[in-house]
């Protein structure tokens, strides 16, 4: 036999829980609801008056200290700060001093307030203004409330005025003339410092970007290198052919291919002039028409001023200073040259010549050496001032675009010194003062919605704590499958005394009996009725839940494969009244309807027998007599198939005794041995001296009965946890549920 779990506490709260509460104090709720409707009432009725006035502006956009084109809003995104922050210009008590010196004192506060300062006024203007923004909108509503309606109108009008002209104040600080006049002017004379010493650069250096500079110098660099190679080459040339001539046979003195041997005296040079100054006044001309063709070069990539061109001048000078010299000393220099020139026919002659032409190529060679030595030096140079130039170039452009700036904020500065405060394009009235309202200032608004709050609130915290601290109760089923983790069979509901169809609990003739029939369906047959017989009738409010605990512990054997005969159940409550012996009549009446069961019900609960349920429809036996009468050989074959015994006391030499149970246990073999199918067992209420938790475990079922609103928890835990020490199968049946909300708030379908 599969037995009942132990029960495992889970304490858990919903919303079905809060539901319910509310819904079963709802009267104390709603009682104390009314005292506080009525306290915020007395109050409301019996606070002075106020005559509100309401005022909407619009604040289309603020200003920025930049330019008027650049403003923040709307709201919506960032612009909502800019409202916050004008409503805090409004709420500002700078503001609320101002208004109350324009308006007076003695319009702003009550009378009898003589010796109130200037502050006390202010604060009495914040305390009656309220300042409204919806979200997404950039409308400030601005309301103000007095005991006297044209005072109303008066102070909200001043308030509108000395807000425009504190928001101008704010947002055109930074926009003064003399300020943004004094920083135009020192950005100008900044601007125009760097632009004379960016001219003053390029004249003195000639350049005029780093880039142009520095692609001149390569190219010449590049051209240079060139001259210089080709004339390393003909040098080369040059010294190759001196070396043949000096190897040649004339030049040695010996026979030429005519035969004739030449005279040395002829070799003798006839003119005045040696031929190495020859030589050097050829190197010269040839060094000249080089370092000419250079400087026409120059002067056209390079300004009059550039070193390159300055010291290829200076070369120039230098070499036709060495020509001169040389054409002053010798006079027949330049006739003797052009001799060389036309008639250099002889050995001597042309090895005289070459030695002049490469003393030309060396001069030149060496005048390209010392111009790349130049080159770099001045390259050095001009990279230098070429990055001065790009530093000051950017100064320039960045003084230049913040001069640009502040010209345009000192243009705003002028607009907005112009502004009227009442005029100002970015804020519009959208409504001026309205007429005066009757209302009430905040603090009773406080008071009132707070007395109705605290009536709600106090018969609400009262329903909770009653439930949840005060009543450990159990009150709906829930509370025990889901909170308490009990097993509940099914739940009953509390039916009304007039709709049960007889109480079934007095043997006198005019109330029907549990279990009764008949066919023609009437409710109630008033008739005589005799010791042995009863009115019959078949709706009675208990079957259909009997029934349906028939059929679940039925189900429950199946699955638990309880085959044996008889089986045996009890029926047992936690408190007197809780309805076992009802529930034990008619679960004994609904095992009877099965066909060809015999049931035995068994009552151990009352010291009266014949105040049981089923007493007067069948005959009754005491437990002994009826094991008896199922040993005849009748038995099986009546028609009787419901059986009524009482156990309750038994008379003995000592008088009146209970059914202990020891008296149970003697008589175990000779139930079990009995030919009924089932038998019931109703058993006194649970305690702790009660006789069921002794028995109960000698029961295939234990039906433990409770009385809805009249057990608590607490017993609940202990009774079950006692019965299933005794080894029984536990099943509750919550019994008289009251419904003080809607069925699916306590669990009911």
């Amino acid at each position: 036999m599969q037995k009942s779990p132990k029960p495992t506490s889970q304490e858990s709260f919903g919303v079905q829980d809060i539901l319910y509460i509310l819904f079963k104090h709802k009267w104390k709720i709603l009682f104390f609801s009314i005292l506080g409707f009525i306290a915020s009432a007395y109050v409301f009725v019996n606070r002075e008056v106020l005559y509100q006035s309401q005022s909407n502006i619009l604040v289309s956009y603020v200003l920025n200290p930049g330019t008027v084109e650049n403003y923040q809003g709307p709201p919506g995104g960032p612009g909502d700060q800019v409202i916050t922050t004008e409503v805090e210009i409004i709420t500002s008590e700078d503001l609320a001093r101002k208004v109350a010196e324009a308006v007076g004192i003695e319009k702003v506060l009550p009378v009898g307030s003589e010796g109130a300062t200037v502050v006390d006024a202010a604060g009495m203007i914040l305390a009656h203004t309220e300042v409204v923004v919806s979200p997404g909108s950039n409308v400030i509503h601005i309301s103000y409330s007095s005991p006297k309606p044209e005072y109303a109108v008066l102070i909200l009008e001043e308030l509108v005025k000395q807000y425009s002209i504190k928001h101008l104040e704010l947002h055109r600080d930074a926009l003064t003339y003399d300020d943004v006049s004094k920083q135009v002017e020192e950005v100008r004379l900044r601007l125009k410092q760097t632009e004379s010493e960016l001219d003053k650069l390029r004249t003195e250096s000639g350049i005029s970007t780093l880039a142009g500079a520095t692609a001149a110098l390569e190219n010449q660099r590049a051209r240079t290198k060139e001259d210089l190679m080709a004339a390393k080459a003909e040098l080369a040339e040059k010294t190759a052919r001196i070396e043949a001539l000096e190897k040649s046979p004339l030049y040695r003195g010996e026979t030429d291919p005519g035969g004739v041997k030449p005279d040395p005296k002829e070799a003798v040079q006839t003119s005045k002039v040696p031929m190495p100054v020859i030589s050097e006044y050829k190197a010269i001309l040839d060094l000249l028409a080089v370092l000419q063709k250079r400087e026409l070069e120059l002067r056209v990539k390079f300004k009059s001023g550039n070193r390159l061109v300055a010291a290829t001048q200076e070369q120039i000078n230098e070499a036709d200073s060495r020509r001169k010299a040389l054409v002053d000393k010798y006079p027949d220099l330049l006739a003797q040259a052009a001799l060389i020139d036309k008639d250099a026919k002889t050995p001597e002659m042309d090895l005289f010549s070459e030695k002049a032409n490469l003393a030309s190529v060396q001069a030149r060679a060496n005048a390209y050496m010392k111009h790349l030595e130049e080159i770099d030096e001045q390259y050095k140079e001009q990279y230098l001032i070429g990055s001065q130039i790009e530093v000051l170039e950017r100064h320039r452009q960045m003084e230049d675009a913040e001069y640009r700036s502040v010209e345009i904020k000192l243009k705003d500065a002028i607009l907005v010194g112009k502004l009227d405060p009442t005029r100002m394009p970015n804020l519009r009235v959208v409504q001026t003062p309205s007429t005066p309202r009757p209302t009430y200032d905040k603090l009773t608004k406080k008071i009132v919605g707070g007395l109705a709050a605290a009536g709600v609130g106090i018969g609400v915290v009262l329903a909770f704590l009653i439930e949840l601290l005060f009543d450990r109760r159990i009150k709906r089923p829930t509370e025990i499958h889901a909170r308490l983790q009990l097993p509940l069979l099914l739940s009953i509901p509390y039916i009304k005394r007039r709709e049960r169809g007889g109480l079934m609990l007095t043997h006198e003739s005019n109330i029907p009996r549990i279990g009764t029939t008949d066919s023609s369906n009437e409710s109630i047959v008033p008739r005589e009725m005799t010791a042995d017989t009863a009115i019959r009738k078949a709706n009675h409010f208990i079957l259909p839940y009997s029934e349906t605990i028939r059929d679940r512990i039925i189900f429950n054997f199946e699955v638990n494969n309880v085959t044996h005969k008889p089986k045996m159940m009890a029926v047992a409550g936690l408190s007197e009244g809780a309805g076992a012996s009802t529930i034990a009549a008619g679960l004994a009446k609904s095992f009877s309807e099965i066909s060809g069961a015999k049931v035995l019900l068994v009552d151990l609960s009352s010291y009266h027998p014949e105040d049981s349920p089923i007493f007067g429809e069948v005959p009754r036996h005491t437990l002994t007599g009826a094991l008896q009468l199922a040993k005849g050989p009748q038995f099986k074959r009546s028609d009787q198939n419901l059986y009524y015994a009482s156990a309750t006391a038994r008379r003995d030499e000592t008088g009146l005794t209970t059914f202990s149970p020891i008296h149970l246990y003697e008589m175990m073999p000779h139930l079990q041995a009995s030919d009924y199918d089932y038998i019931i067992f109703d058993m006194p209420p649970i305690d702790q001296t009660s006789r069921t938790l002794t028995m109960a475990g000698l029961m295939d079922k234990v039906l433990l009965v409770l009385d809805a609103e009249n057990t608590s928890r607490d017993a609940l835990k202990w009774g079950y946890s006692e019965l299933v020490k005794g080894k029984a199968d536990v099943s509750c049946i919550f019994n008289k549920t009251r419904s003080h909300a809607p069925g699916w708030l306590i669990g009911q379908g």
